[in-house]
């Protein structure tokens, strides 16, 4: 099984990083994803890429040999999912052990799905909280985003 490694714990390593999304059919839902990506590289020293695990284009195996070709032999894959199900579980780490076997000199590390972190349900939950408080202003204790 391919190395996992907690996100909060993850130092600047040389290599790339890869946003694993699920995929789709629809090129709408893509695109969501490809602005986000823009979003994010814009504020991070060097650019992450995209992936996706079905339905759609890149593919990871298509992004690692691709940048395999390149010479980066280190590469960190942060699934885009809420939860870890059958593709993190037992998908995921097919994949990068077929990669792994194929590709000689190259690490894959699978880390901690975006669900797993507690950052992201808070910037989550601060996101929801802004909006709501757009239409309902505060509650009795000041918190933003009073629920009805």
């Amino acid at each position: 099984m391919p190395e996992t490694l907690d996100v909060m714990e993850k130092k600047q390593l040389p290599g790339q990083l890869i946003l694993l999304a699920h995929g789709s059919r629809d090129s709408n839902w893509c695109t969501t994803l490809e602005n986000g990506l823009h979003v994010i590289n814009n504020a991070m020293a060097q650019d992450a890429c995209l992936a996706y695990m079905e339905m759609a284009s890149p593919s990871l195996e298509a992004v690692i040999t691709t940048h395999y070709l390149r010479g980066i032999r280190h590469f960190d894959v942060l699934p885009l999912f809420f939860a870890a199900g059958r593709h993190l579980l037992h998908d995921v780490p097919l994949q990068i052990d077929k990669l792994q076997e194929e590709h000689e000199g190259i690490r894959i590390r699978l880390l901690e799905a975006v669900g797993k972190l507690d950052d992201f349900w808070l910037a989550l939950g601060n996101m929801i909280a802004g909006i709501d408080a757009l239409k309902n202003g505060t509650d009795e204790k000041g918190r933003i985003g009073k629920i009805q």
